[in-house]
């Protein structure tokens, strides 16, 4: 049976992003700890903005894991001799919330599909690169893999109990857009840039 990160992405990421990303180990690293940290922020964001669903008791203890991995990951950029910084983010998540509803209820509906879908391309992401990189980042992505895939799950999950609705034709449609931008040719390499 497939993960459900596996079930919800409309394509695998090509085989230019993994061959970039093999060349490109120093921006691969710095960019995934800004993704750990903007990942914390929009769990954060999220039980700001909509306190009447009692977001915190899911979303509190996925902030603490995330920000616990922008920590590992930049304990990792150190040990490799490379430099945090501040990096330009690619158009990734921007893409999908563009596509997304402007109105409530459906803007919080998309926004749950687009962190699922999010989570879920870190995974697929990890997935692939694990069998290409040095041991010391290749377990360390092993098990980051586990915790994406629990938190694709996760934003799925809150999405049933809140709306207790069906999700598939909404996210059919959000991971179409999702699917176009990483199958293009991209200005630059970034952790959910396209090829």
């Amino acid at each position: 049976m497939s993960e459900t990160w596996e079930a919800i992405l409309s394509s695998p990421t090509p085989k230019a992003w993994i061959d970039r990303a093999l060349d490109s180990l120093d921006i691969l690293l710095i960019d995934h700890a800004h993704c750990e940290k903007k990942a914390a922020t929009s769990a954060i964001s999220l039980i700001h903005k909509y306190p009447h669903y009692n977001l915190a008791k899911y979303l509190s203890p996925l902030a603490r894991e995330e920000l616990l991995h922008f920590e590992q990951v930049l304990r990792l950029i150190k040990k490799h001799d490379f430099q945090y910084k501040n990096l330009k983010s690619c158009k990734y998540a921007k893409t999908l919330y563009d596509a997304s509803a402007n109105k409530e209820p459906d803007k919080l509906k998309d926004t749950l599909i687009i962190c699922s879908l999010i989570e879920a391309r870190s995974c697929e992401r990890f997935h692939v690169l694990i069998p290409h990189l040095p041991s010391s980042l290749s377990s360390f992505y092993s098990r980051l893999y586990k915790a994406e895939a629990r938190h694709c799950d996760l934003y799925l999950d809150i999405f049933s109990e809140i709306f207790s609705e069906d999700w598939s034709q909404r996210l059919k449609r959000l991971s179409s857009v999702e699917s176009n931008f990483i199958n293009k040719k991209d200005e630059f390499f970034r952790f959910h840039s396209g090829y």
